[in-house]
This record gives C-alpha cells, sequence and structure tokens, in this order.
C-alpha cells in the first residue's frame, strides 16, 4: 500500500475523494486500544482517598523529575490495556452550548494528579499514562487546575471549551515545570473501510520522532517535541506501529506496537515519557469511534 494522503489536501486525493473529518461533531463513544507501549516499568497506583480542595495561593513548584541512568531492574517494553478513568458527566452545564474535554497524564516524574475544572472535582488520581473519560463542559472559558493529592497546585490555566467540539488536555513536561496542552479532537469520516492516523509528540527527551506503519506504508517523518500532525487515511486492518528517535547520529528505533485500524475510527498515538531518560518512553493509541 503506497502513502495515502493527507486528509487536507484534496489535490493529492484520488478521483472520488474520501470526505474530511468532520470538525463540527462530536467524536462519540471512544475506545482505549489496548495499545500502550513503554520502554519500562508501568505507573504506581492510583491514591483514591477523599482529595483536600485545591490551594489557590501555592506556587507552581520546580518538578521532581528524577534522572535515570538505565531502566529499573526487571522492566521491560509490555503491552497495557488502558481503561478510562471515568469523571462527573457534566461539569457547570448552565447552558444548551457545551463541549467536551477529557484529560490525559503525558508527565514523568510526578505522582498521580487531582485535576479540578473551575473548582470542581473532575478527575482523582490520574497516573502517568492514563486518559480519562469525556466530560460535558459548558463552552466558555474554563480554568483547569492540576494538583497533588495534599492540594499542592502545579499549573493552573484557562483553556476554550468550544460549543459542539471535543479537546484532549495532556499535561506534559517543560523546560520549566509542568504544563497542560490543548488538543483539539476530530472525528474521522472516512467511510467503513477507512480509519485515520495521527501522531502527537509529547516527549521532552526525544524532540523528533519519526513514526512508521507498515514499514513504510505509511510514515510521519521529524515530528517535533509538542507537534500534533494531521490526520491521515489507513485502510482497515493490523498495522506495525514503529517510533524511532531522529537525532544527528541517525535513527534509533525506539519501540513497536501493532493495532488494528478500523472504519470510520480516528486513531491518536501518543509519546510521552515514563521517566526523563532519553528513550524512557511510552506510547498510548486513543481510538474514538462515533455509532
Amino acid at each position: 500500500m503506497g502513502i495515502l494522503s493527507y486528509m487536507q489536501k484534496d489535490t493529492d486525493m484520488e478521483t472520488n475523494p474520501l470526505i474530511p473529518p468532520e470538525e463540527d461533531e462530536f467524536p462519540g463513544e471512544e475506545e482505549y486500544c489496548d495499545s500502550t507501549e513503554e520502554t519500562g516499568e508501568e505507573s504506581s497506583e492510583e491514591n483514591n482517598e477523599n482529595p483536600p480542595p485545591p490551594n489557590l495561593e501555592k506556587e507552581t513548584p520546580l518538578p521532581d523529575f528524577p534522572l535515570y541512568e538505565s531502566a529499573p531492574p526487571g522492566t521491560s517494553s509490555s503491552v497495557i490495556t488502558v481503561f478510562p478513568k471515568p469523571i462527573i458527566p457534566c461539569y457547570l452545564c448552565n447552558s444548551e452550548q457545551n463541549g467536551l474535554v477529557r484529560f490525559l497524564n503525558a508527565a514523568a516524574g510526578y505522582n498521580p494528579f487531582l485535576i479540578y475544572i473551575s473548582n470542581q472535582l473532575a478527575v482523582n488520581g490520574l497516573s502517568n499514562g492514563e486518559m480519562s473519560q469525556y466530560g460535558r463542559v459548558s463552552a466558555s472559558q474554563q480554568t483547569i487546575t492540576v494538583g497533588g493529592q495534599s492540594g499542592y497546585v502545579y499549573v493552573e490555566k484557562q483553556i476554550t471549551v468550544n460549543a459542539d467540539r471535543a479537546v484532549t488536555v495532556a499535561i506534559i513536561n517543560t523546560d520549566y515545570g509542568l504544563d497542560i496542552m490543548e488538543i483539539q479532537d476530530v472525528f474521522c469520516n472516512g467511510g467503513i473501510n477507512t480509519g485515520c492516523f495521527r501522531v502527537s509528540n509529547l516527549s521532552i527527551t526525544n524532540r523528533q520522532i519519526h513514526v512508521v506503519l507498515n514499514g513504510g506504508a505509511i510514515t510521519f517523518p521529524s515530528v517535533d517535541y509538542l507537534e500534533v500532525t494531521s490526520f491521515r487515511y489507513a485502510l482497515t486492518g493490523l498495522y506495525m506501529v514503529s517510533v524511532s528517535n531522529a537525532n544527528r547520529l541517525g535513527e534509533n528505533l525506539l519501540l513497536t506496537s501493532n493495532i488494528y485500524i478500523r472504519g470510520n475510527a480516528s486513531y491518536t498515538l501518543y509519546v510521552f515519557n515514563w521517566s526523563a531518560m532519553e528513550n524512557a518512553i511510552r506510547t498510548l493509541i486513543v481510538e474514538d469511534r462515533r455509532y
């Protein structure tokens, strides 16, 4: 199978082109594929005790971001089934104009987070590599607070929730500590025989990666840190996804994972760290479908 066209580039498509993703509709029921692959150990268990309210007066601390010379003993690559953590179905839904929000913990070096939307607890104990379900939020400016179990506040920022749109809010490592990043979610309208695939590089230590499906059938070259690529069409079927670190010394294969792409489904490959070691990365492939 040759390289498939970018969805936005109509001139590159075949005759009778596929319809691009409908950006004005919610994604439907999301499924979290059993495609979390990592180069190290799994995150620790969450703390489900009753959380204290966030202390909004505390300043953002410097992260406890330990450096490892090698992976912890006894760890290896593994495939983990990721089950979404439930969140309250609706936050401050005081109008008919609502959007969808979910959270991804892509930050290494921290205990599980408490996440608040406008001072209302949304997620209790989100560990590295975990993602919440979507929750409905009033379409407006909303304040996101990311804190620890003790009430310590790491990040407090506003996001824009648009009506009839969906967004993933990723908690990420940066050179200056923790931050959050908004990733707009778009539903694939490729037809029953075609899915859509994209890549999001959130790895602070692997700032340029190459992603290849089935040895080159579909390629995402030189995906930079904090870049989210465009969706590309992929025919239904089983794919091997390979992630390499691109640097001046050439490519270094980091890990591989298998994924079955289904029709009318959107797939996002998230790449992020489980520790500050350069090649200690995890991947999470998230499938979003509409029924």
